[in-house]
């Protein structure tokens, strides 16, 4: 994993933020994000996921199961990122941690995304293995 920046905890400590990439078939991206989204580290985010799409049309599977929070900006790259990708191309949110899943919730996002709990939900999703939970 690729340490791309720090954010700060509710205690002042340092938390480290970490976006890994790597390659799951022919057409298909991990990323793997740790720490915080936030104001800080959202654009590297969108940093990260343009960077996927850059070589042409991906699916693209982000890992969230080790993120503990997500704010509105992070949202906002996740939506943008999913209204510019190519039709056929799938986007899916692996993630199980109840107060990230909470703000996808509250904000009606969850119906956008295809929210599953592992990373091979998530791969069998993108890859047109598996059909959308609902």
């Amino acid at each position: 994993m690729q340490a791309v920046g720090d954010t700060h905890g509710d205690g002042g400590e340092a938390v480290k933020f970490t976006i890994g990439r790597r390659e799951l078939a022919p057409d298909t991206s991990l990323l793997t994000v740790e720490g915080d989204l936030d104001l800080a580290s959202a654009p590297e985010l969108k940093w990260a996921l343009a960077d996927v799409q850059s070589n042409g049309p991906r699916h693209v599977v982000v890992d969230f199961s080790r993120v503990s929070f997500i704010d509105s900006t992070a949202l906002g790259v996740l939506v943008g990122v999913q209204r510019a990708m190519d039709p056929g191309t799938r986007l899916a949110v692996a993630c199980t941690e109840e107060p990230v899943l909470r703000i996808f919730e509250l904000t009606g996002l969850d119906g956008m995304f295809e929210i599953v709990p592992t990373v091979e939900d998530a791969l069998g999703y993108v890859q047109g293995r598996t059909t959308a939970a609902g």
